[in-house]
């Protein structure tokens, strides 16, 4: 069963991907890394951006590697 992401965009990446948010369909067990190769398929201009990025879930910075859950 997919989960519903949440995804927003700040500063640069906000400029490079046209949009404030997305929501993203992922698997369950999804993480913060298989979130950013979506973006850089579906937002083909974050590609060299997104490297520089922080991940934020819920408000509070996490590696890449962090699970995500729906909403």
């Amino acid at each position: 069963m997919p989960m519903d992401v949440r995804v927003r965009f700040f500063a640069m990446l906000r400029s490079a991907a046209g949009a404030e948010e997305c929501w993203l369909a992922l698997g369950l067990g999804a993480r913060g890394i298989d979130a950013k190769a979506i973006l850089v398929q579906q937002y083909p201009r974050l590609d060299g951006l997104i490297d520089s990025a922080r991940l934020a879930v819920n408000w509070e910075y996490r590696g890449w590697e962090a699970s995500l859950h729906d909403g």
